[in-house]
């Protein structure tokens, strides 16, 4: 029984040594995955709408809802979130690709992100959005 709590902490002590990730990154890869599923199962889910509330506050001061939906008329509507990966981090701005579902096929995406406030991503770029208009 002595072994035993004599080896736990230093089991513990092995498990956070220097391969440990860096947090304060890995916590913004979190909060850039959370909203892209976020964003796409609401974009499922309502369509464009959906999507419009999870945009940078400078993407809807360019870009109506009723524009964005036009914008997106073209753009084929996933019915939700698979992953994300190849999450990037330039300071206040996130690139990252999405993979979403079509059915049975997936779909990968590019989406641009920022952040807003504090620790509030935000989405600046999808696939169509660039044919927004107010």
């Amino acid at each position: 029984m002595l072994v035993a709590v004599t080896a736990a902490p230093l089991a513990l002590a092995l498990a956070c040594g220097d391969d440990e990730p860096d947090l304060p990154e890995d916590e913004r890869a979190r909060q850039v995955s959370g909203v892209a599923e976020l964003a796409t199962n609401a974009y499922a889910s309502a369509g464009a709408e959906g999507l419009y509330d999870y945009l940078a506050a400078s993407v809807v001061a360019a870009c109506s809802k009723q524009g964005l939906a036009q914008a997106l008329a073209d753009e084929p509507v996933p019915d939700g979130f698979k992953s994300i990966g190849d999450v990037t981090f330039d300071g206040s701005r996130a690139t990252a690709k999405v993979t979403q579902v079509f059915g049975d096929e997936e779909r990968q995406v590019a989406w641009s992100f920022a952040l807003e406030g504090n620790n509030s991503w935000r989405l600046t770029n999808v696939p169509g959005i660039e044919a927004c208009e107010s």
